[in-house]
């Protein structure tokens, strides 16, 4: 898909991992972070008095390499954390692994960013509430406003409060939140809109907490 022109497509499966995802991956044991190599201790549980906190870089190249780890196209798109707060994120991704015949960026290789970033503000949002649920994408819009000839951020800054009330229940939740690509300080150069669905887990299962297991620090509950 050439980026030039106005184009849009839509999906009605998740386009980022192919299925959706449980707590990870099916058939896998949920994982202490604590426990695996690279983790600093500071995951697992709240910092010792005097303890070393990780550098703020840190924490997102930790969180990047798990990323690349589990879903391995993040790593050949080259997409890393330029900023993750509660409800604000920022990617980067090179425009090389994404280059097409005409000099600009294929189309898959942008929508894989611009999706992962509401995902992962909500895999971040339902982890902090200890939240064990299911995000399932419904449906989602993406369009491409002009060419993109440079790396690429994607970002999204608005995310609708979770229902946590509903979900620890076991409810079903509906939401929509909405990134945009940036090649530089204009206009945005593509806009992605995802229509998810999040399926609650009752908090006496034994299903685990969020969407996907990350090396969040303990001090990014609320």
């Amino acid at each position: 898909m050439g980026p030039s022109g106005d184009s849009a497509f839509r999906a009605g499966h998740d386009p980022v991992h192919g299925r959706p995802v449980v707590n990870g991956h099916p058939h896998e044991a949920q994982e202490n972070s604590a426990s695996r190599p690279g983790h600093g201790s500071n995951h697992g549980a709240p910092a010792a008095h005097g303890a070393h906190l990780d550098a703020p870089e840190d924490v997102l190249a930790r969180l990047a390499q798990e990323l690349h780890a589990r879903i391995p196209m993040t790593k050949f798109l080259g997409i890393h954390f330029e900023s993750f707060e509660p409800g604000r994120i920022v990617l980067t991704a090179p425009l090389g692994p994404s280059l097409n015949h005409r000099g600009t960026a294929f189309g898959p290789g942008v929508f894989t960013s611009a999706g992962l970033a509401p995902w992962l503000l909500l895999v971040r949002a339902a982890w902090a509430e200890r939240l064990a649920v299911q995000i399932l994408l419904r449906r989602c819009e993406f369009a491409i406003h002009r060419p993109i000839t440079h790396d690429y951020r994607a970002r999204c800054d608005t995310l609708p409060a979770l229902e946590a009330d509903t979900l620890r229940q076991g409810g079903k939740v509906r939401l929509t939140a909405t990134s945009q690509v940036f090649i530089d300080e204009g206009e945005p150069a593509a806009t992605y809109t995802a229509h998810f669905t999040l399926l609650g887990q009752p908090a006496s299962s034994s299903g685990g907490e969020g969407d996907l297991a990350l090396p969040f620090p303990e001090a990014w509950r609320t």
